[in-house]
């Protein structure tokens, strides 16, 4: 089958929400068989889009974080292969292919999240049936969806088309846009959403954005382009809000943890693309063990080896017993829901690191060595001195950041290409690198056949 190109997803994405809501997660029934202009004439209808659009973005096996999470993790040094995959070992490789159906659902699936949002800004703008109130905070949480969305396009593919409404015409020759115009939307985006969402969440637990998550996500935004001010800025606004709290290690990932700003409901309490990662029993080789590069950077007392790792030891036909680290950062693999675990998108330890890298590059020796702290000791580590040595702090949180965010959202992938040493690191740990082209993924040949517009990332 032919995977989505832009101008079918518009027709897709129309074509579902004119006339049905699927049920990805249940907020109440949506009507069946509804026209346009019901769906966002009707509250609960409304609403229902919205929540479907996050359930495609990660709390559903074939979401955007099912494709890409584990597979990134595979692309730079955090995560190893036993299996013989095609698409994982590209991916393992860095050599991804133009038809590497892992790929081409990542660009797809991140597009539909797109369309979905696209959809819900132009039609609640027009609604007769919503209130103003309504209209507000759906427009404000697509704008979040989308900032959030064409910031992993834009880090992943460096030459995306931005999208920005559903007008098949438009769409079907739209050209890639260069990175600073791309930039400029996200920031628009988030900072409709900041001023246009409210502190508290919207519905049970923190599902949906709110004030917080688009801030964390501006912060992080400011970080990549070196706006140092602004996001140490929007850092401390979230700190010091006191409405996140760094959680014990062991319980960061729970279902509304004081730490989670923002993460994806799960229907039953488990992360469905997480059970790739956590071994059948306790004798099966793990499908993506760490590598042991990331795991001999892990002190010996840090809580974060102990409740984010776990290991199996198999014997070889050979009688050798091997030990294989695999992530352990989410448990579990199948119900629960008495402890549920939601897929976490945004979380305090990465505003702390944030604000860490910012106050360092703006020579704050001492606040930068706070925030480091602040995230050794929730990991049992002793505190950390540096003599007013700025090289040696952002040395520190460079791998402070290693550790802390691994698997999570390829944090790894994008913090060696912003700092411009990807291509000397990688060549140097994987000699199937190819310097120059692998810094980024391939544009699915399906969108450049379709579209003369569009042209392929260098190398591919």
């Amino acid at each position: 089958m032919r995977t989505l190109n832009i101008f079918t997803i518009t027709i897709l994405m129309a074509g579902i929400l004119s006339w049905r809501c699927s049920k990805l997660i249940e907020v109440g029934n949506p009507k069946n068989q509804l026209i346009d202009e019901t769906v966002f004439n009707d509250s609960l209808s409304a609403v229902s889009a919205l929540v479907n659009t996050y359930a495609y973005l990660g709390s559903v096996s074939a979401s955007v974080g099912g494709a890409y999470i584990n597979n990134i993790s595979l692309y730079t040094d955090e995560y190893s292969l036993t299996t013989s995959a095609t698409d994982p070992q590209q991916f393992f490789q860095s050599t991804v292919s133009i038809d590497n159906a892992t790929n081409k659902n990542i660009w797809t699936r991140f597009y539909e999240v797109i369309y979905s949002c696209n959809n819900i800004i132009e039609k609640v703008s027009s609604s007769n049936g919503l209130t103003e109130t309504t209209k507000n905070l759906l427009s404000c949480e697509a704008k979040f969806l989308r900032g959030y969305s064409y910031f992993y396009l834009q880090n992943l593919y460096d030459n995306v088309p931005l999208i920005l409404s559903t007008d098949v015409n438009q769409n079907r020759l739209a050209s890639q846009a260069d990175s600073s115009s791309v930039y400029d939307q996200i920031i628009s985006d988030l900072n409709d959403a900041k001023n246009g969402l409210q502190n508290g969440y919207q519905g049970t637990g923190k599902v949906r954005a709110n004030k917080w998550a688009a801030i964390a996500l501006l912060a992080r935004i400011y970080l990549y382009k070196e706006d140092w001010e602004a996001a140490e800025k929007e850092a401390s606004s979230i700190i010091s809000s006191d409405s996140y709290f760094l959680s014990d290690a062991s319980s960061v990932f729970y279902a509304g943890s004081d730490e989670a700003i923002l993460q994806l409901w799960t229907q039953n309490g488990f992360v469905p693309f997480i059970t790739n990662l956590i071994p059948p029993n306790p004798t099966s080789i793990p499908n993506y063990p760490i590598s042991m590069s990331l795991y001999n950077d892990f002190e010996d007392n840090d809580l974060r080896k102990r409740d984010w790792l776990a290991s199996n030891t198999v014997t070889e036909s050979t009688g050798i017993e091997i030990i294989y680290y695999y992530p352990n950062k989410y448990k579990n693999n199948t119900n629960n829901t008495s402890q549920p675990e939601y897929l976490m998108v945004l979380r305090l330890g990465e505003i702390y690191l944030i604000r860490a890298e910012a106050r360092s590059n703006l020579n704050n020796v001492d606040g930068a060595i706070e925030d480091i702290n602040s995230i050794r000791y929730r990991a049992g580590l002793n505190p950390l001195s540096f003599d007013n040595n700025i090289t040696e702090i952002q040395t520190v949180i460079k791998n402070e950041r290693k550790l802390e965010l691994f698997g999570e959202w390829g944090h790894r992938f994008m913090d060696l290409k912003r700092s411009g040493t990807l291509d000397n690191f990688m060549e140097k740990y994987k000699s199937s690198w190819r310097s120059g082209i692998s810094t980024r993924l391939p544009i699915p040949q399906d969108e450049i056949t379709y579209n003369p517009n569009l042209f392929q990332n260098s190398g591919y």
